[in-house]
């Protein structure tokens, strides 16, 4: 039987044909034009080399923001101010990655690493309730699982560590269990957190509490914060020793611009959410204490400022820094608000501009 005319051809079967060529004709059009065809940037990508200079970067004082192999703006920002620090001509780097990063890798440290799930990660995991009045009946705000821990613990996007490991399944992970993770040099601890706030509190009661004005003037640090660059730099005698990526204060309670300093440390706060102060600068009546834990809307720390009600602290969800904002504070991820907490004392100047 010879073949039926194409215009004797059923309608959905001619539709069909005339959809099928005005594809080819975008396709072949998109080609002649040079234009990829909605293909990842590379800067998308994970990447060796990126994820390699972000392991590097993490472990100096210079903090890339999250680790999952992409060049982004707080990689690109922290690479920029650790090659000042150390005397560089300052490049500008774009928004694709260098094709070679002139930092002093060790080469033999393996990019990734085992770990192994124990019984003192599952005391830190426990149920967080979707309410505020909830929450504040309980006795802590924890990880929610496993995945949150680890993302937590090693700097890392749950995405990224899901790709690391791929088959296992997250929703029953247990104690013993093994998975991939990238070599962070140092990995968040939470139990250093809950220790700083037993030390910080016996010092505060035996009136022995170290202040950043007692330091040798050569060790003083200082912080100054750019609301607009959304970064968090380090400095000692005015030289750039650090820099941390931060979410700054909303359009309507803006960071403090001017001159403060950090009345105090409280490690593993209380926080008290008060819709009307986040909202409008003034205490209201209904309002919720919120327990101790990481997902704490203030994180782990919370480091008071002159300026009434403002503050420098951690954050309940490390993968929106620098993405969204703030009410009036300078918020960090948890792991970097712990590193800052280390290296500088109450009493320490901020600058915010």
């Amino acid at each position: 039987m010879l073949p039926r005319p194409l215009s004797s051809a059923p309608n959905q079967v001619r539709q069909t044909l005339r959809i099928a060529g005005l594809l080819i004709f975008f396709v072949f059009a998109t080609v002649l034009r040079g234009q990829p065809l909605s293909s990842p940037s590379p800067a998308s990508v994970p990447n060796d080399e990126v994820l390699r200079a972000q392991l590097f970067l993490d472990g100096s004082n210079f903090k890339p923001g999250v680790i999952d192999g992409r060049w982004g703006e707080f990689m690109r920002k922290a690479l920029i101010r650790y090659e000042a620090a150390e005397g560089e001509n300052g490049e500008k780097f774009g928004e694709k990655p260098p094709e070679q990063f002139d930092l002093p890798f060790d080469q033999s440290r393996p990019l990734l690493t085992s770990y192994t799930f124990s019984p003192n990660d599952q005391e830190f995991i426990g149920h967080v309730p979707g309410s505020h009045a909830q929450q504040a009946k309980q006795q802590s705000l924890p990880y929610k699982d496993f995945l949150e821990l680890l993302g937590e613990k090693f700097h890392a996007k749950g995405d990224f560590l899901r790709r690391l490991n791929p088959g296992y399944d997250w929703s029953k992970a247990k104690p013993g269990d093994e998975v991939k993770v990238p070599n962070v040099a140092k990995p968040f601890d939470l139990q250093e957190a809950i220790d700083l706030q037993k030390q910080t509190e016996a010092a505060e009661k035996s009136n022995s509490l170290q202040t950043e004005d007692k330091k040798p003037g050569n060790e003083r640090h200082a912080i100054f914060v750019s609301v607009q660059e959304k970064i968090l730099e380090l400095k000692q005698s005015d030289k750039l020793v650090g820099s941390y990526p931060i979410t700054p204060g909303s359009k309507a309670l803006p960071a403090p611009i001017g001159e403060w300093f950090v009345k105090g440390f409280s490690w593993m706060p209380t926080f008290r959410w008060d819709e009307a102060m986040l909202h409008h600068g003034k205490r209201g009546g209904d309002f919720y204490e919120l327990p101790p834990g990481p997902n704490n809307p203030v994180g782990i720390i919370w480091m008071e400022l002159s300026h009434k009600g403002s503050g420098l602290h951690g954050t309940d969800a490390p993968e929106t820094i620098g993405r969204t904002t703030s009410h009036g504070c300078i918020r960090l991820s948890n792991w970097d608000a712990l590193d800052l907490g280390t290296k500088v004392l109450p009493g320490v100047h901020v600058t915010i501009h």
